[in-house]
């Protein structure tokens, strides 16, 4: 059972994300901002990405994460911090962030994945609910949506 404060993306939006994502996770960097119980980051590695992290502000939820990484030999690697403050190192083929239902700070947190060093074709997915429209930033341009009830996934990629 996730943590209380954790609203894990259903199933069917997580299995089409990696649907749509197809074949681009072999090999890639890829970054969970707002991880929760880490299906993503779990998933992705999974998949085959080169390196995973998964970023939460709740110590708890990345100390699971970095359990069940161990206890399932998995490289996957926790870091506690505030998704709006963090500045990853090097760069990211793929961004994937699932920020809490109640969260109304889009526009921040696009803003912050705009200065991250992105390599050339970087894909960057942010959930939301369905009724919520994102704006772009200098460097991300909008690629597409993709609903699933009342979420949406909304991706864009790196401007060049």
């Amino acid at each position: 059972m996730p943590p209380r404060d954790v609203r894990p993306t259903s199933e069917r939006a997580r299995q089409a994300y990696f649907n749509i994502i197809g074949d681009r996770i072999e090999d890639a960097r890829f970054l969970d901002l707002f991880a929760g119980t880490g299906a993503f980051a779990f998933e992705a590695a999974s998949r085959g990405a080169a390196e995973v992290i998964a970023v939460d502000a709740s110590r708890r939820n990345i100390a699971e994460i970095e359990s069940k990484a161990k206890e399932w030999n998995v490289a996957v690697k926790g870091i506690v911090a505030d998704a709006l403050k963090f500045m990853p190192d090097g760069k990211f083929d793929l961004v994937y962030a699932d920020p809490p239902y109640d969260f109304d700070r889009y526009e921040d947190l696009i803003a912050a994945i705009d200065e991250y060093e992105l390599s050339d074709g970087a894909q960057v997915a942010i959930e939301h609910r369905a009724k919520r429209e994102l704006s772009v930033a200098p460097q991300l341009s909008f690629i597409r949506t993709a609903e699933y009830g009342e979420v949406r996934i909304t991706f864009f990629g790196r401007n060049r």
